[in-house]
This record gives structure tokens, C-alpha cells and sequence, in this order.
């Protein structure tokens, strides 16, 4: 299982991150041309449109998923109705995510005002219904490679507009306006013809209410789940604009939070092939070597993230002065360090979310997520006015070892699971790693090679050793 999951977490992978690595390896060309100021326009923007784009849905992508494995032979029909809701849905969000924007752009950006809101609102208000059942049907159906060529296409285009936007028309943060808009465009098309033309998942407008007031009695409660990604991952900049930390703070904070956020994009590659094997091993309650293959599917996955982690983390400061063209910019790498260590809290986190949405347990899961995020935005409340950005670099790191770990307490999940996951043992290790590579963030080049040699050479060893398990 766990050769099948890599080898489509490599098509998601390669394809869709082949573009994020090309834009990566494009802000040498960008950030000559675009200053602190430009960076907190679009994190303070790009923190509304998330947090409103979670309430779109209203969490019926849980239904989606589950009909799906429940209901092979017709889960089209509930997909139908569920797209014709989202829609007739919509037109009562429009007018909440325009008045929202509207008063929410930073006063830098009042002359592009409108120009903000239309390229912001028509692609989600138009396309997002149609990208969001392209993903799940087939990320459900174990159909990677569509995905993967439409993230490879998109990318791209936003990758080569953001370069002529930005440093050829000079258009500052307008230029990634832009850019996502089109690219939003082209992303609608190609998902439509696998949606629309060849599976015929046409919206219902006539449906059945039981459906879908059954439907909503479980999805509704994986909002508050839902918005708990946005107060960990983009809060963070809202409480700033609110406690009024000047702009180009926001964006310093902007440019640090990010490489967490590239990392958290890389990783859904393989986020998106094991959720579908999570599924198949937690439909088997009674057996007990299907509950051992979901285990050791998450140690491995652990390991893994612990290692791109640290790498990553120990490397930051080079990688800062190779990509970032910007003086000012390059100082944010220390914030950085902490946040992207943050992240390899996931394969921990999916073992435990997974169970319980199979189980459609899902009034418990606020007690993991919308505790760990209303948690870190209560936290930038008390302590950035105290100690500036830097406190929310930490308070980030907290509440996603929140995330990550706290689902291990809950009554629900001891009770079905038959395996110890030693969820201690792993969050000891992660704050140790931490510890360690932000002490050796500053080391000079030798023992950075070294350190890294050194990592290398064990991770092979271990996979030597464990490769007849993982690959059962």
C-alpha cells in the first residue's frame, strides 16, 4: 500500500510542484521589483479570501467523500444535488465576501479597491464549486494523473504572468491579482471537462431537502474544523492588520510564513494519496492488520516530514539570500525556521481526523482544530503587542503541535483504534528538532554539510531496515 500511495503522491507531486518550484525559483527575478509593502497587501487580502472560501462549501466535501465510499453505484446523484445547493448557496456568499474586501484591503491598496474585489470574487464565486469536485472525485477515485496535468498547466501559467506582470509591467502586488485570476479561468475549463462532459455531474437545482438537511447535519460541523487551517495559517496577518503593526511588518511576517505554507503545498501531494487509503484500512474495523498498515503508513509519513522539515529549516538561511533579492526581506528567515518546523504535524493529525470523519464523528473534530486555531489567534492578541512578530512565529508552531497531537486524548478515537501510535514520543522529537536546527541555523557551511551527510546516511539505513514492513 504504502508503494502505491508514494508512487501517486509522485505523479500529485511532480507535476503540481514542478510550477510551485519554478515560482520559487522566480523571486530572484520578483522581489527586485516588489517591496514589503506589496507582500503585506497580499497577505492581508489573500488571509480574507481563505477564511471566507471555507464557509463556500459548508463542508460538504466530507459528504462528497463519504457518499463515495458508501455509495459507489450512486454517489453521482447525491454529488448533483450537493453541487446545485453549493450554488444556489452562493449567491447569498457573493455579497459577504464583496463587503468583507471591501473593507477589509489595506488603505495601500484603495486605488486598486474594485479592481481587487472582481479579480478576487467571479473566480470564487463561478469556478471554485467546479475545482472543488474535480479534487475530491479524483483524489477518490485514485485518479491522480488529471490532477496533476491541471496543476501543472495552472501553475505554470500563474508562474510565467506573475514574472510578466510583476517585472515586466511593474504592477506590484496587482500582478499576483491578476495572475490568479487567469489562472483560475484556465483551471475552470479543464476541470469541467472531467466534471461536466465526461462523468456528467451536472448541478441539480430540484433537490431532495431530506438529503440535504442530512448531509448538512454532518458537514456543517467541519466549518469551525475547516477555519481552524485559516486562523493557524493566515490569521496571523488579520490580527496584525487589526492590532495595526505597520504594513511592512505584515509583510516581513508575510515572506516567513510563506516558505511554511510552500511546504504545506508540497506535502498535500502526498496528503491527497493517503487519504484515500486511510479510508479503505479504517473501513476495516475488525481487522486488525489493516489498523497495523494505517500505523505504520503514519510513522513513515512522520519520518519523512520530520526529515524534508529539518533540511529545509537547517538550509533556510542560504536559501533566503539565494532566492531573495530584498536586504530587507532576507532577515525573516529566523521566523521562518520556527513556522516551517510547525508542519510536520500532518501525517500525525491525519491519522486521527481521518477515523473520525470515516465514522462521521465529526462534531468532535472542533475540539482538535477550532481549539488549535481560535487558540493561536488568541494568542497573537496577548502576545504580539508585547513582543511583535516575532510571538507569532511561536504561537503558530504551538497551536500546530495542538493540531497534531491533541486528537490522541479524545475518548472516541482510543476506543476504535487497537494500536499505539506513542503520540509523546513523536511530539518530544519534533520540539528537540526544533531546538536543534534553530540553534544551527547560523552554523557555518562545514557542519551544515556535515549535519546533513549525517541524516542522510541514517535515513538510509532506517529505510534498509524497515523497507519489508512499509512495503507489506
Amino acid at each position: 500500500m504504502l508503494r502505491k500511495l508514494l508512487s501517486h503522491a509522485a505523479i500529485y507531486g511532480l507535476a503540481a510542484q514542478v510550477p510551485r518550484l519554478a515560482g520559487i525559483l522566480t523571486l530572484p527575478i520578483i522581489t527586485r521589483y516588489l517591496t514589503t509593502v506589496d507582500y503585506g497587501v497580499a497577505g492581508v487580502v489573500s488571509a480574507y479570501i481563505v477564511a471566507l472560501s471555507l464557509i463556500q462549501s459548508l463542508g460538504l466535501s466530507v459528504v462528497m467523500v463519504n457518499s463515495f465510499a458508501r455509495f459507489p453505484s450512486r454517489f453521482k446523484w447525491i454529488w448533483r444535488q450537493l453541487h446545485g445547493f453549493i450554488l444556489l448557496w452562493s449567491v447569498l456568499y457573493t455579497p459577504v465576501l464583496v463587503g468583507v474586501l471591501y473593507f477589509g484591503i489595506p488603505a495601500e491598496a484603495y486605488p486598486h479597491r474594485w479592481e481587487i474585489i472582481a479579480l478576487t470574487v467571479i473566480p470564487a464565486v463561478l469556478f471554485a464549486n467546479t475545482e472543488l469536485l474535480g479534487n475530491v472525485f479524483c483524489q477518490m477515485s485514485q485518479r491522480p494523473l488529471p490532477v496533476a496535468l491541471r496543476s501543472f498547466v495552472v501553475g505554470g501559467l500563474v508562474v510565467v504572468l506573475n514574472i510578466y506582470t510583476i517585472a515586466y509591467l511593474r504592477l506590484g502586488y496587482m500582478g499576483w491579482f491578476y495572475a490568479n485570476f487567469f489562472g483560475s479561468v484556465v483551471g475552470f475549463f479543464l476541470n469541467g471537462y472531467t466534471i461536466y462532459l465526461q462523468e456528467h455531474l451536472w448541478p441539480i437545482f430540484r433537490f431532495n431537502w431530506h438529503r440535504i438537511k442530512a448531509s448538512l447535519r454532518v458537514s456543517l460541523p467541519v466549518v469551525p474544523h475547516n477555519l481552524s487551517f485559516f486562523f493557524l495559517d493566515a490569521s496571523d496577518r488579520l490580527v496584525m492588520d487589526v492590532l495595526r503593526v505597520p504594513l511592512p511588518q505584515i509583510g516581513l511576517y508575510n515572506i516567513a510564513s510563506s516558505f511554511g505554507l510552500y511546504f504545506q503545498a508540497a506535502s498535500n501531494a502526498i496528503v491527497q494519496a493517503a487519504s484515500p487509503h486511510y479510508i479503505q484500512l479504517y473501513a476495516k474495523p475488525a481487522d486488525r492488520e489493516a489498523a497495523l498498515q494505517a500505523r505504520n503508513m503514519t510513522f513513515a509519513l512522520q519520518v519523512l516530514f520530520l526529515l524534508g522539515t529539518f533540511l529545509l529549516s537547517l538550509w533556510l538561511k542560504e536559501i533566503f539570500v539565494l532566492l531573495i533579492k530584498n536586504k530587507a526581506l532576507q532577515a525573516a528567515y529566523p521566523l521562518g525556521v520556527i513556522i516551517l518546523m510547525g508542519y510536520n504535524y500532518k501525517p500525525m493529525y491525519l491519522a486521527v481526523m481521518h477515523q473520525l470523519v470515516y465514522l462521521e464523528k465529526t462534531k468532535l473534530l472542533w475540539r482538535v482544530s477550532t481549539v488549535a486555531g481560535v487558540g493561536n489567534m488568541l494568542l497573537n492578541l496577548i502576545f504580539v503587542p508585547l513582543f511583535g512578530i516575532e510571538a507569532a512565529a511561536y504561537t503558530t508552531f504551538a497551536s500546530l503541535m495542538y493540531m497534531g497531537y491533541s486528537g490522541y486524548l479524545l475518548k472516541d478515537f482510543r476506543q476504535v483504534t487497537s494500536n499505539n501510535y506513542h503520540p509523546w514520543l513523536w511530539f518530544s522529537v519534533t520540539v528537540l528538532a526544533l531546538l536543534t536546527v534553530y540553534g544551527l541555523a547560523d552554523a557555518d557551511l562545514d557542519t551544515k554539510v556535515a549535519v546533513t551527510l549525517v541524516l542522510g546516511i541514517v535515513s538510509g539505513l532506517l529505510f534498509f531496515r524497515t523497507r519489508k514492513v512499509l512495503f507489506a
